[in-house]
């Protein structure tokens, strides 16, 4: 990709985007031209940062799935509100890619083998990561980043972030922006109503602690209930403190009506080209999800037309500016056939984190009862 515009128009560009009055038409085309250039020449970094994920995960778990992204344009510029000191071009998850995996074990084991790549390492021997798994953020988010530098043509690097999460990590995170998608707020960015905060941060802290029982993945689900109740129960200084976090899990979920939202938000949303979850080619997908219309539409991208996905990525995010509950994103994963299990929020699909929800609601605490064996048995999809 040709270079088009210098650093400094890049900086300028960002500032003009975050500016909170709204610009002229020409100013705004001018300033998204800019950050769609400088998006777009992540995408071979990228690329290459994901061969080296993907490379990695698969000696340690076969059964990963792979997904990569730019990130949206919304996105970028709310971030960029959030932290007046960043500038465009030193933002270093423009590009991400991510690995799914099976339990926090083989997260560290992957984390370890690529901490060994110098790609990972700055000038000064330092490598740059956030583990959120074993400190979430205050929102209950857990996984693992790590930030790397990776080249694209010619001799320019870019900054590029790579995840590492648990399916159950995954699951959790899908659903909450989920529910950003279908409510409006902004959770995923620690805004939003002090309720739904107070569930998601309450069932991370239950998910972490059927992800701390050994093998727990592998186990039938009436199985990972009776593990799950002994390990609430385990006598512990931190007994107390888990117990009340699943009594305020279960609290909290019938408040919400979480069960009954999440499915409505599933079921109210209409895919328009079916044969997304059939075609199986390595490439793009520009997913656009009108929560207004209720449906979601596709375009599918060979990995040799990025060039026109992105074009067509640009286009739809400057619709999305004028629409709104029109939300575009531009996603890839190792087989366009996986993409509703790596972009799950994309298609309001949260039936993993129900399956693991469900079993925070069968706890009875102190009398607590939510009477969820019924709402189950008439859910046949969530069937004990």
């Amino acid at each position: 990709m040709a270079k088009q515009f210098s650093g400094k128009q890049v900086i300028k560009a960002g500032e003009e985007l975050t500016k909170l009055e709204k610009l002229d038409e020409e100013s705004f085309e001018s300033a998204f031209n800019v950050l769609s250039y400088w998006r777009f020449s992540h995408e071979k970094p990228l690329e290459n940062a994901l061969s080296t994920l993907r490379e990695v995960a698969l000696q340690k778990d076969r059964g990963a799935i792979f997904a990569k992204r730019l990130k949206r344009y919304i996105s970028i510029v709310m971030k960029l509100r959030r932290f007046p000191a960043m500038k465009l071009k030193n933002m270093q998850d423009i590009g991400g890619c991510r690995a799914i995996v099976s339990n926090p074990k083989k997260v560290y084991q992957i984390v370890r083998e690529l901490k060994t790549k110098p790609e990972f390492r700055s000038e000064d021997g330092k490598i740059r990561f956030k583990d959120y798994i074993e400190t979430p953020k205050e929102d209950g988010y857990r996984g693992y980043h790590l930030i790397g530098k990776f080249y694209g043509p010619g001799d320019e690097k870019r900054s590029i972030e790579l995840q590492i999460r648990t399916r159950l990590q995954h699951d959790w995170a899908t659903t909450l922006e989920i529910v950003d998608l279908f409510t409006g707020q902004a959770l995923k960015s620690n805004q939003g109503e002090i309720d739904w905060k107070e569930f998601f941060l309450s069932v991370s802290q239950q998910f972490a602690l059927m992800e701390s029982i050994h093998l727990f993945n592998t186990f039938s689900n009436e199985k990972k209930f009776n593990e799950y109740v002994n390990k609430l129960e385990e006598a512990s200084s931190e007994k107390s403190s888990r117990l009340k976090s699943c009594l305020k899990a279960q609290q909290y979920t019938t408040k919400l009506d979480v069960v009954r939202l999440l499915e409505a938000y599933a079921h109210s949303l209409k895919i328009a080209d079916e044969r997304i979850e059939e075609a199986e080619r390595d490439g793009y997908v520009l997913l656009e999800v009108d929560t207004k219309e209720a449906i979601v539409t596709s375009s599918l991208f060979d990995n040799d037309e990025n060039e026109e996905a992105e074009k067509m990525y640009a286009e739809a995010e400057k619709r999305a500016t004028a629409k709104e509950g029109l939300v575009v994103a531009l996603v890839s994963t190792t087989a366009v056939g996986g993409i509703k299990e790596a972009y799950p929020n994309y298609f309001a699909d949260s039936t993993d984190f129900l399956k693991h929800l469900i079993l925070v609601m069968r706890v009875n605490i102190g009398g607590h009862d939510t009477n969820f064996r019924s709402i189950i048995e008439n859910r046949k999809k969530f069937k004990i």
